[in-house]
């Protein structure tokens, strides 16, 4: 029988390798290069975590900063501040002072974002209130130059002083966050070789998930406050119906869970037998500002008289803007409100501005009575310059939406009665409202308790 010679198969190997030409090395050696160069791409982009540190301006491609982004403008606008009230952003021609004895020039301007990457605008126009300006929430990705129309003129804005403004993140929506900067600097695309010839303004809204510290909103039971100022204890109004201490706690609880229906993440304020006051870092709002909250809801009793159904109070440097939608919500929804006495036509039924105070010379100054509200609004609100018991560190801070929504009134019977009976109604009510105002869309119970715990 003829023996078959068995032939190693190393030596097959070795007279493949041997036949291969140069043509075929060249294919292998390119191969190989491209499946490194993915491997490295791959493990190395960028992930949501990485996002939230990430320049959004760096990402943009270098043909369109080239392409799209005008270095230099014949008709410009110069904006001297700005600040971010709860979802908004607001610019002026002056610096921010409510005394001030003429309109700011940004008042009733049109106003125009044009998104460099995909051509998108969007127009605005600027009431002089805190939150009547830009709302953030619904803006797409992308970075925006800002143009202003001035006598039908369309007009560059700038700014002097080169600046990037600390990032807001706005509220939860869908698992997702937008972290917006407003940057004023020539050398703002100097990675792509590209010189502006001002300051000139940009708005950069960047795509992003939320961070675990920064909560949505922070409730804010009254009663058992610590008054800073006489260092007294005010425990809230009681009577043999309610104590407005144990109410307002319970209450608070009952919208953070409606709350976290639509995903957000919701911080009360005290527990129930904590005593915080409106100053300092661990005080009510300075809990807000340290967790980067848009809105500080007050949940209070009155004692008004001739007041027997629940009613929102705001800062008059604003347009009311969300109580008269939470107002208008829990109308629709059968809940009665009051107010206890005529107010402006630019407010809903049920919503009445707070009341300035009056100084011993008798004038009136921008400062309002509620620390509730006054110290929750950062700059807009004038935060920390009433007083000097410990919010002057928040005085240029971004300010949070506060209103006050008084529920009942100690003074009367039915009043309390009514809350006692729709309290449920109004907690939900309360909720929807807000996320109305947000265009928050609720969330399956399981997203809920995951998003409002990221």
């Amino acid at each position: 029988m003829k023996k078959v010679k068995k032939i190693p198969k190393g030596s097959k190997i070795k007279k493949k390798i041997e036949s291969l030409t140069p043509r075929h090395w060249v294919g292998i050696v390119l191969a190989v290069a491209a499946l490194l160069i993915l491997g490295f791409v791959y493990c190395n982009k960028p992930n949501e975590l990485d996002k939230i540190t990430q320049d959004y301006i760096e990402t943009i491609d270098t043909s369109t900063i080239r392409g799209e982004v005008e270095r230099q403008f014949d008709n410009e606008y110069k904006a001297q501040d700005y600040l971010f009230y709860g979802e908004t952003l607001s610019m002026f021609g002056n610096p921010y002072d409510a005394e001030q004895e003429n309109l700011d020039p940004f008042m009733g301007k049109a106003l125009v974002l044009r998104n460099i990457e995909t051509g998108k605008e969007y127009n605005f126009t600027f009431s002089g209130s805190a939150d009547g300006a830009i709302p953030l929430g619904q803006l797409d990705e992308g970075a925006y130059e800002v143009f202003i129309y001035d006598q039908y003129i369309k007009k560059r804005v700038y700014f002097d002083k080169a600046f990037t403004s600390k990032p807001l993140v706005t509220m939860r929506r869908g698992g997702k966050v937008k972290n917006i900067t407003l940057e004023a600097d020539k050398d703002i695309f100097r990675k792509f070789n590209v010189e502006l010839a001002n300051n000139y303004a940009f708005l950069v809204v960047k795509d992003t998930i939320p961070q675990s510290e920064i909560v949505d909103v922070v409730i804010d039971p009254s009663g058992n406050v610590f008054n800073e100022l006489t260092q007294e204890l005010e425990p809230g109004f009681a009577s043999g119906q309610i104590s407005e201490a144990q109410a307002s706690y319970e209450l608070a609880q009952k919208v953070k869970t409606e709350l976290e229906r639509y995903g957000l993440k919701v911080l009360i304020s005290r527990n129930p037998d904590s005593t915080p006051s409106y100053y300092g870092e661990n005080g009510r709002v300075g809990q807000g500002y340290e967790h980067q909250a848009k809105v500080f809801l007050n949940l209070s009793m009155c004692d008004e008289e001739s007041v027997n159904r629940p009613f929102f109070i705001v800062s008059p440097l604003t347009n009311a803007s969300l109580a008269n939608e939470m107002a208008y919500i829990m109308t629709q929804n059968g809940i009665e409100l009051d107010y206890p006495y005529t107010t402006t036509d630019l407010l809903a039924n049920g919503v009445i501005f707070d009341t300035n105070i009056v100084d011993n010379e008798y004038n009136v100054t921008p400062f309002t009575i509620n620390p509730a509200i006054r110290e929750s609004g950062g700059k807009a609100t004038y935060a920390g310059q009433y007083n000097q018991v410990g919010n002057g560190t928040y005085a240029s801070h971004d300010g949070m939406y506060g209103l006050m929504f008084e529920y009942a009134n100690i003074a009367s019977s039915d009043s309390v009665d009514y809350y006692q009976a729709n309290q449920d109604k109004i907690a939900k009510s309360l909720a929807q409202g807000l996320a109305s105002y947000f265009q928050l869309k609720e969330v399956d119970s399981d997203e809920a308790a995951s998003e409002s715990s990221i």
